[in-house]
């Protein structure tokens, strides 16, 4: 009787494939099962600081806010954040973005109000560093302007939303989808912020 042939494990590129299928598939505890092992080889053979281990920690994180993980997601995102200073310094964009997760994931919690403040503070940063109208900034003013939806200031709401969909339409264009976003954004704060008005005088 012949022994049987060991099993080949399987490879990285392998593994990162099924982690982002299921991902896209919207499986996202298989995503994470998949993402935790990358990163677990990946640590061993390329090192933590590695730009690929880098860039499979994110995708775990954000597959854990997917899934409603958000401890575990923030966690993750500020370990890479730490990374991201001590590698680039606090204020690179790759750094800003970093921040913007964690802002993200506190919002998709429902902790909206460390969100803002968090959205503030990087609108404030990526504003000095890349300027008032670049696209990350934009993407900052228009988290920020969620945000005050979200906690019902529905005027502030209406007011950044309004400044970010000109801005956007100047910078990206008409039929980006970004600035058609900003568009509906705007829609819904002001029919929200018109309800509000009506609902106190009545």
């Amino acid at each position: 009787m012949r022994n049987a042939s060991p099993i080949e494990p399987v490879s990285l590129d392998s593994l990162e494939r099924q982690a982002r299928r299921q991902y896209d598939g919207g499986h996202f505890q298989a995503a994470i099962d998949k993402f935790d092992e990358v990163v677990t080889r990946m640590e061993g053979d390329l090192g933590q600081d590695h730009p690929r281990t880098l860039d499979n920690r994110n995708d775990l994180a954000r597959a854990c806010r997917a899934a409603g993980r958000f401890d575990r997601a923030l966690s993750l995102y500020r370990q890479l954040l730490d990374l991201l200073v001590g590698q680039l310094g606090p204020d690179h964009p790759d750094t800003l973005r970093g921040r913007s997760r964690i802002a993200n994931t506190y919002y998709a919690a429902g902790r909206y109000q460390e969100a803002m403040r968090l959205f503030q503070d990087v609108m404030a940063q990526r504003t000095e560093v890349l300027g008032w109208d670049h696209p990350d900034t934009l993407r900052s003013r228009s988290s920020l302007a969620n945000s005050y939806y979200a906690v019902g200031s529905y005027k502030r709401a209406v007011d950044m939303h309004q400044e970010t969909l000109a801005a956007r339409r100047r910078v990206l264009g008409l039929d980006h989808e970004r600035t058609q976003a900003s568009q509906t954004r705007l829609a819904e704060a002001r029919q929200a912020a018109m309800a509000g008005e009506a609902g106190q005088t009545t």
